[in-house]
């Protein structure tokens, strides 16, 4: 079965929730950062380095027990991890074959159509997991 890492990189500031979103490499489709499992990388490792090499962002996850992970239409799975930005680079590995939006949840869920990425969205938007991101918010 394949397994695929991603994040949902965001902010929150004034109880206003910002999600991070990328273009696919083809540029055509915004998406969350994700990338494949790594020997020698836990799982919300390879979410933090995927990214940094995708988005630009140095971020942290908060807690890994909040991951989720959700089934596509071909039975893998993704797993998503929250993933609070600490820092948006000027400069990062695949800025020449992407582009990135910090975005409201609202357009996220308009830009993207990756029926996994926008249940993420929804998962990690909800009041109650906003309210277990922010006690977790160091």
């Amino acid at each position: 079965m394949m397994l695929e890492i991603g994040a949902f990189p965001f902010t929150l500031k004034k109880d206003k929730l910002k999600v991070m979103i990328i273009t696919n490499t083809s540029g055509r489709a915004w998406i969350l950062p994700k990338g494949h499992p790594e020997e020698d990388l836990k799982k919300h490792q390879v979410a933090e380095l995927e990214t940094y090499e995708e988005a630009g962002i140095k971020g942290k996850v908060l807690d890994t027990r909040l991951s989720e992970e959700f089934i596509r239409e071909d039975g893998s799975t993704l797993v998503i991890y929250p993933l609070l930005i600490k820092e948006i680079l000027n400069e990062w590995p695949e800025q020449d074959i992407r582009k990135r939006r910090l975005v409201s949840i609202k357009s996220a869920l308009d830009l993207i159509s990756k029926k996994e990425h926008v249940d993420a969205i929804k998962h990690f938007s909800s009041t109650e997991m906003i309210k277990k991101l922010i006690r977790n918010i160091p």
